[in-house]
């Protein structure tokens, strides 16, 4: 049996858990940890990220900065680059981000509430959704889609989520459950073992 993952919700509270629950997802990041990461440039970025990655399950970096959706990419300790397109003219994402993000377990998000705008903004957004899930598929890189709920009224049923990506011609499955238990099932498996990622220890600050 299939379950379904929402694991970027920005907002978490006993009535969300209940109306997500009641929508048909399984689990929530309102049962665990996940931390937002916003910075202008690469050396704010890379100190939140030595900072909260202890913190989080489930440690995302809110993209659109070209250089930090690259950066973003190379780095193990992050788990999902979310909306990468957001406020670009392109979809945020290239080959090498791609490749680098299938290498490095770093799944790119693509969040419901980018396309609650109007129609010719929301076919724009799913241009560059259409081209990071193909460049995804090209190079192996994991994807995701969450609701990115703020308020109860936010919230989408996952079979609704699952079909987006599908109408685009892929795999929502992909994007609503196995990646994101992928992404569960690594943090949780760290945290066992007593570390933070696999190698975390061997990286340190990175230029």
């Amino acid at each position: 049996m299939t379950e379904f993952y929402e694991i970027c919700l920005k907002e978490t509270s006993d009535e969300i858990e209940r109306k997500s629950e009641s929508l048909g997802w399984d689990i929530t990041n309102c049962s665990f940890d996940t931390v937002f990461l916003e910075a202008d440039e690469w050396g704010e970025l890379k100190r939140k990220i030595k900072q909260k990655r202890n913190k989080a399950d489930v440690l995302v970096y809110k993209g659109g900065n070209e250089k930090l959706n690259r950066k973003a990419a190379e780095d193990t300790r992050v788990d999902v680059l979310l909306h990468p397109e957001k406020g670009r003219k392109d979809s945020g994402v290239d080959h090498v981000i791609a490749e680098k993000a299938s290498n490095n377990k770093v799944a790119i998000g693509l969040d419901f509430r980018q396309l609650m705008t109007d129609s010719k903004t929301k076919s724009h957004i799913l241009k560059h959704w259409r081209r990071n899930l193909m460049l995804c598929e090209k190079y192996d890189a994991p994807y995701i889609i969450t609701s990115g709920a703020e308020e109860k009224l936010d919230l989408r049923a996952p079979k609704d989520l699952k079909s987006i990506i599908e109408s685009l011609g892929y795999n929502g499955s992909k994007a609503a459950s196995n990646y994101p238990q992928k992404i569960i099932e690594r943090s949780k498996k760290a945290k066992d073992s007593g570390t933070v990622r696999p190698g975390v220890e061997k990286v340190g600050d990175r230029s």
